[in-house]
C-alpha cells in the first residue's frame, strides 16, 4: 500500500477573512496532517472569502473571483508537484469553489484528488458535480452511500479525522454545570433545548447569537404579511410557533459567547455535554446525522449525550462510550441518570476518548485513504 509523504491541502474555509470554521479546520485538518507527512503544502496566499458568504447564496460558475482563484490554485499545485512531487491533493471543497479544470489538470499529472465533504445527506447538490471528477470522495454519513454509488464514483465512508494535539483531556473533574450545550441558535435547537428544560433539565448554553439587545433568531427581511401567509401553508407551522413560545425560556439559560481561551476550562466543569446534531434537508425536514461535534466532544473525554443515528452507533459503542436519545424526553432521562452516577459519566468520557484517539485521528484516516486509492 502506498503511503503519503507529500500532500497538497486546500480547505477554502481556512482561507477566509473570518468565520468559525477558519480556525477549526486549520487546527484539525492542516495541523492534523502536517506532522504525519514529509510536507504539506497549503495555498496561504489565496482568499476564498468570496465563496463563503453564506450557504444560501448561489455563485456564478464563471465569476472573476472563481477564475482568478482557480488559476492561482492550479499554479500552486503545479509548482509543488514540480518542486518535490505530490502523492495526492486532499481538499474540503464545494463544486463552486474551483474550476473543474484544476482537478482535471492535477489528475493529468498523475496526482489523485481526494475530496472530503460532510453534508452529503442535506446539501449533496453543492458537491455532486465535483464528486464526479475527483479520484476519491470521502464522507462520514452512511446514508449518503447510495448517492455516490449511483454516480459510479470511488468513495470512502469514514468519520471525521481529528488532530490529537488539539484534543486535550477535558474529562469533568468539578461538575459545576450538570449539562451544557455549545453552539449557535440555528435550525430547531431552540425548540429542543426548550423541551429539555420542560422535562426538568436546565442546560447551560454558550455560544454566539443567544444574547444581546439586537439578537433575533427569527429575523426575516421579508414583509410580515407575506411571511404570515406563507407560514399558514407550511407543514412545520406548529414547530415554528412552539419555538417562539420557548425562546424566552431558552434565552434565560444562555450565558453568552465562549471565547477560545475559556473553552477548556468551561468544558472541564460540565458533567454532560449535549449534542444536537439535526440538520434541515432540501425539503425542510430535520434529520439527525453525524456531525463534527459528535467526534470532537467524545475526543475530549466528555460524557456526551447526542441524538441517535446509525453513524453514531457505528463510530462508537453506544451506552459505553457515548449516550444517545431518540427524543428530548429520553435525553432528559439519560441526563438525570448520569447525574446520579458521576462515576459513570467519567468512565463514559474516558472510554470515548480512547476510542477517538485510537480510530478517529489522521494517522488512521490517511492509511484508509491511501488504501482506498
Amino acid at each position: 500500500m502506498k503511503s503519503f509523504k507529500h500532500l497538497f491541502g486546500v480547505v477554502p474555509d481556512c482561507h477566509t477573512n473570518g468565520g468559525y470554521y477558519r480556525l477549526l479546520w486549520r487546527r484539525h485538518i492542516y495541523d492534523g496532517i502536517r506532522p504525519l507527512v514529509d510536507s504539506l503544502v497549503t495555498p496561504e496566499d489565496l482568499d476564498f472569502s468570496w465563496a463563503r458568504k453564506g450557504h444560501d447564496l448561489a455563485l456564478a460558475p464563471n465569476s472573476p473571483e472563481r477564475l482568478q482563484t482557480s488559476e492561482k490554485l492550479w499554479a500552486a499545485i503545479k509548482g509543488a508537484a514540480e518542486n518535490r512531487g505530490l502523492d495526492a491533493v486532499i481538499s474540503y471543497c464545494f463544486t463552486d469553489d474551483l474550476e473543474p479544470e484544476v482537478v482535471r489538470n492535477t489528475q493529468a499529472l498523475g496526482i489523485p484528488w481526494i475530496n472530503f465533504y460532510c453534508d452529503s445527506t442535506h446539501m449533496f447538490s453543492k458537491v455532486e458535480a465535483l464528486a464526479r471528477l475527483v479520484s476519491l470522495n470521502w464522507f462520514p454519513e452512511s446514508a449518503a452511500i447510495p448517492r455516490y454509488t449511483a454516480l459510479g464514483v470511488p468513495h470512502l465512508c469514514a468519520p471525521f479525522a481529528m488532530n490529537p494535539d488539539r484534543l486535550p483531556d477535558l474529562n469533568c473533574r468539578n461538575p459545576e454545570h450538570p449539562v451544557a450545550f455549545i453552539g449557535l441558535p440555528t435550525t430547531n435547537r431552540i425548540t429542543l433545548l426548550g423541551c429539555l428544560r420542560l422535562y426538568g433539565c436546565r442546560t447551560t448554553i454558550r455560544g454566539n447569537g443567544w444574547l444581546g439587545e439586537n439578537v433575533d433568531p427569527f429575523y426575516n427581511p421579508a414583509p410580515r404579511s407575506s411571511r404570515f401567509l406563507k407560514a399558514l401553508f407550511q407543514p412545520n407551522l406548529g414547530e415554528k410557533l412552539l419555538r417562539r413560545a420557548l425562546w424566552p425560556i431558552v434565552r434565560k439559560m444562555a450565558t453568552g459567547p465562549l471565547p477560545d481561551e475559556e473553552f477548556d476550562g468551561f468544558v472541564r466543569t460540565c458533567q454532560v455535554m449535549l449534542g444536537l446534531n439535526q440538520g434541515k434537508d432540501a425539503e425542510g425536514r430535520f434529520e439527525s446525522y453525524l456531525k463534527f461535534r459528535d467526534v470532537e466532544f467524545p475526543g475530549y473525554g466528555c460524557c456526551y449525550v447526542t441524538e441517535h443515528n446509525p453513524d453514531v452507533d457505528r463510530v462508537f459503542e453506544v451506552g459505553r462510550e457515548v449516550l444517545t436519545y431518540r427524543g428530548m424526553r429520553e435525553a432528559a432521562e439519560q441526563i438525570k441518570r448520569v447525574r446520579k452516577e458521576p462515576g459513570r459519566a467519567a468512565s463514559i468520557g474516558k472510554a470515548a476518548r480512547e476510542r477517538v484517539l485510537r480510530e478517529h485521528v489522521w494517522a488512521k484516516r490517511l492509511e484508509q485513504l491511501a488504501h482506498s486509492l
